[in-house]
């Protein structure tokens, strides 16, 4: 799908405390020395927020830490499988090293699940020093020790089980709330709408025809040789989608020379953008279909310097989802009543793509916040209730147990049931759409805040 151009929101930073609020000198959750009202701060459990947490396109990339697959496998001790970050179980025959690596690992988290009474999973050299003992599921952080003589993954049991052994991703979205309630992402590519921002095109697909004029090609970024043929390109017919929609660039390293952007009008004929300075521009659409040439061009005309080109991206501070990436904090705390706010866009609606959501397989949790069900209805969902609402509109907006931008919702007071995960960008990770959309800061808490307490999260929206 190609990106959607949205206009960028402005949310307005209004005076400090709302009327009806008294106030106590807390430092904000997220830094700095705002001064919170009494009774919020510590109700808050997350905050999420890629701009304050410094997420770059590079972070958001899904990414291990280990390969299991380069470990040493001893598959005639146990029946199971194992891919490169994860080892499931179905049964055990001897308690020594199931897989394990000669060499000192990095550190890393996992997550286990499936661990019943008796069974534990031990990490450590099966014949010595044990570094980590889990007895219950949850998520465990590996700390290698130097000096074994191997570093393994082994159980105290034999016998028949269905455990998973899964490392967690280097790909976080930090809670900066001190609570430790940080969010693993997954699917994230870090190019054009997953990831830090909207870019229009991913430059590693244009060609540069074998020619050594063309250097550190990214994504979004890629630099120009001093030189006459200095390009990069791509032929009209391997545009995908109708065009290539305008957008944004920045240019330095011109000095006597030119850049040209070759491109075809809505008329289909060639035409050329030049480009004689540094400075940001705005590239034409180029259309894919047409009577004159034969590739969309890049070319520098420069011979004593070289020029860098790149993509200035839509929301470059807001944390975007192409509806396959989405992110897990796994331990969340159980709610038994909330306020989840966000400053948030939705690019698409997909069939039953939701923004935020803690909804279990079996139906069960607090809230799924802004969902769009397969019969292309907005709704929202609080313990076990879906409510009809107004269509989504970008910028803040919030939901507390009974309220959705102050409407009041359903909700079923006498079956309140939470779970342990919360999920961003998708109702649960079993569901084919997710979120297409992008997100800055998002605070979850445990109460249902007042309205005046709505009113001051949004006044100071940008310090907290």
């Amino acid at each position: 799908m190609n990106p959607i151009t949205i206009p960028n929101i402005t949310i307005p930073v209004i005076g400090l405390p709302t009327i009806g609020i008294p106030s106590v000198g807390f430092p904000s959750a997220s830094g700095g020395g705002l001064i919170w009202p009494a009774g919020m701060k510590e109700h808050i459990k997350a905050i999420y927020d890629p701009k304050k947490q410094g997420l770059t396109n590079y972070d958001v990339i899904e990414a291990y830490t280990e390969d299991f697959k380069k470990w040493n496998n001893c598959p005639e001790k146990y029946t199971g499988s194992l891919t490169s970050n994860s080892l499931a179980l179905t049964n055990v025959s001897q308690k020594t090293a199931l897989i394990y690596s000669p060499i000192k690992p990095y550190d890393f988290k996992v997550l286990i699940r499936g661990l019943q009474e008796g069974q534990h999973v031990k990490f450590g050299f099966d014949y010595g020093e044990v570094i980590l003992e889990a007895d219950k599921d949850g998520v465990y952080t590996l700390e290698w020790k130097e000096g074994l003589k191997s570093y393994g993954i082994y159980t105290n049991f034999v016998g028949e089980c269905n455990i998973t052994i899964t490392q967690l991703p280097t790909s976080i979205l930090k809670d900066l709330s001190g609570n430790g309630n940080h969010a693993y992402l997954y699917g994230g590519k870090g190019k054009l709408n997953s990831g830090m921002g909207v870019y229009k095109q991913d430059y590693t697909t244009y060609k540069n025809d074998g020619n050594t004029n063309v250097e550190d090609v990214k994504p979004d970024t890629f630099v120009l040789l001093a030189g006459n043929l200095s390009r990069l390109g791509m032929p009209y017919k391997d545009i995908v989608g109708e065009n290539i929609p305008a957008y944004k660039i920045n240019v330095t390293g011109i000095t006597d020379g030119t850049v040209t952007y070759f491109y075809r009008n809505e008329d289909g004929k060639q035409l050329q953008y030049v480009i004689k300075s540094d400075g940001e521009y705005e590239l034409p659409t180029c259309y894919r279909e047409g009577t004159e040439g034969t590739a969309v061009n890049i070319v520098a005309n420069n011979n004593s310097n070289k020029i860098t080109i790149t993509q200035i991206p839509d929301y470059p501070d807001q944390l975007c989802y192409d509806g396959k990436m989405y992110a897990v904090c796994y331990g969340f705390p159980i709610l038994t009543d909330y306020t989840v706010m966000a400053d948030r866009t939705w690019f698409d609606k997909m069939n039953r793509a939701c923004f935020l959501s803690k909804i279990t397989t079996s139906g069960t949790g607090a809230f799924g916040f802004e969902f769009y069900n397969e019969f292309n209805a907005c709704v929202t969902y609080s313990y076990n209730l879906f409510t009809d609402v107004e269509l989504f509109k970008n910028g803040i907006t919030y939901q507390t147990k009974n309220s959705y931008n102050g409407t009041p919702i359903k909700y079923n007071a006498s079956g309140i049931k939470d779970n342990s995960e919360l999920y961003i960008g998708k109702l649960r990770p079993t569901e084919h759409s997710g979120y297409v959309g992008c997100h800055g800061k998002i605070i979850i808490a445990d109460r249902s805040f007042t309205e005046d307490e709505i009113t001051w999260l949004k006044d100071n929206w940008k310090k907290i």
